[in-house]
């Protein structure tokens, strides 16, 4: 498996995230989420630069587990679109359990409240009968890029590389590179919260069930929400989308 290679006739190149990438990707994923992610918009983010420092630290904690991916743009060098995948594992808890412990503003606690809230109100790991999952966290492309199909490529890439880690065939070379905490990991499921309808869309093109629905007034009690997210005029539900890694 390659780190890196050229679609679109070698307009874009997809490689996994590296520490080489970190920066730029964990600067992408904040600005995108902060003003368009819906707990990140619900809970106000963008107004405290207290939160936004711990938003990155938080993606930069996912994207150093070495299973996310991003998409360069050739002509420009610049990082256009990634995804950002954690894994979650019922029996064991890893390192990034430990940026949860250190949050101090008052946005961010909401926000981690509400996901807190959310899977406590549905237990996919009962449900699909799994102890390890990969879940993606975020996912953002550049207003430019969009329409291009760089999401569904991400995803798709991401679930090939997690199904051969399902399966234990990871390259040895690339294996080495993940922290031991991931590489010791099976994951059985990947599962995605989808709050807009390209995500919806791009996880049912790629198979993914829906296994329960969240209509977005019932996320707003959850969180106790101080903004307002302009996704619910076009959505009545958030998704919980699975596939099973098989």
């Amino acid at each position: 498996m390659k780190d890196c290679f050229g679609i679109f006739d070698g307009e874009f190149e997809v490689l996994r995230v590296t520490s080489q990438f970190y920066d730029e990707v964990e600067e992408l994923l904040v600005n995108i989420s902060v003003n368009h992610e819906f707990g990140c918009v619900i809970t106000n983010l963008k107004d405290s630069p207290l939160a936004i420092a711990e938003l990155s630290d938080r993606i930069r904690r996912i994207i150093s587990q070495g299973i996310s991916y991003a998409i360069r743009h050739v002509e420009s060098g610049r990082i256009v679109a990634a995804i950002a995948n954690t894994i979650f594992n019922t029996k064991r808890k890893s390192s990034y359990y430990d940026a949860g412990t250190q949050i101090k503003s008052p946005n961010m606690m909401k926000y981690i409240e509400l996901w807190d809230a959310v899977d406590e109100s549905f237990d996919v790991n009962k449900h699909c009968q799994v102890d390890s999952t990969v879940d993606v966290e975020y996912m953002g492309t550049l207003p430019e890029f969009r329409r291009r199909g760089l999401g569904q490529i991400l995803c798709q890439q991401s679930m090939d590389f997690l199904r051969l880690m399902t399966h234990g065939k990871l390259p040895l070379e690339v294996l080495a590179q993940l922290p031991e905490e991931i590489q010791i990991e099976r994951p059985q499921a990947v599962v995605a919260i989808s709050t807009s309808q390209s995500s919806q869309i791009i996880g049912r093109q790629l198979g993914m069930e829906t296994i329960h629905r969240w209509r977005f007034s019932e996320l707003w009690s959850l969180s106790g929400a101080i903004a307002e997210f302009s996704g619910e005029r076009a959505l009545a539900y958030a998704e919980l989308q699975v596939r099973l890694l098989d």
